[in-house]
């Protein structure tokens, strides 16, 4: 069985209103930690519908597929309120036991982590402490969610639509 999933956590309170407005949907709250289910379309619609298409300072080993777009840090703050949002950018893409994770951890635009960061690396930016025997990754209950949920899968033909 996979387990693929992409997702913004922020480490601040989201207010779910705002969250909403921009079809960010909680997929599980763990003490002060969102986990809020992206992907690559996702950003780049959201980086074509606002003009803002910078890139995040990403390091040089996370997968072709990945959140790049610097429009999360602004989602971020709009869905936080907070000015220099406390954030990471998640990704597993495993099945059959062979695959890969990626997270990158970011203050604001001030990347945190650096090349070969894990989830579990990127959450302990966020200041997720592991509950012994599990490690912070199903601490927080990642391990229970396979697959984002299928409300995102609209934004490929968004993209399509947009030309991006």
């Amino acid at each position: 069985m996979g387990h693929a999933i992409c997702a913004l956590v922020v480490a601040e309170p989201v207010d779910a209103e705002r969250a909403l407005a921009v079809d960010l949907r909680p997929l599980l709250r763990h003490e002060h930690v969102t986990v809020l289910p992206v992907d690559h379309y996702y950003t780049a619609y959201w980086a074509a519908r606002r003009d803002a298409r910078t890139p995040l300072d990403l390091p040089a080993d996370v997968p072709v597929i990945f959140p790049a777009e610097a429009v999360l840090v602004d989602l971020a703050r709009e869905v936080t309120g907070a000015p220099e949002p406390l954030f990471a950018i998640i990704q597993t893409d495993y099945f059959g036991g062979a695959g890969g994770q990626w997270a990158v951890a970011f203050r604001g635009t001030t990347r945190l982590t650096g090349t070969g960061a894990t989830i579990n690396d990127g959450l302990a930016v966020l200041g997720v402490r592991a509950r012994p025997p599990l490690d912070a990754f199903d601490t927080v209950g990642l391990g229970a969610h396979r697959h984002n949920p299928e409300h995102l899968d609209r934004y490929q033909n968004l993209c399509d639509e947009l030309g991006v």
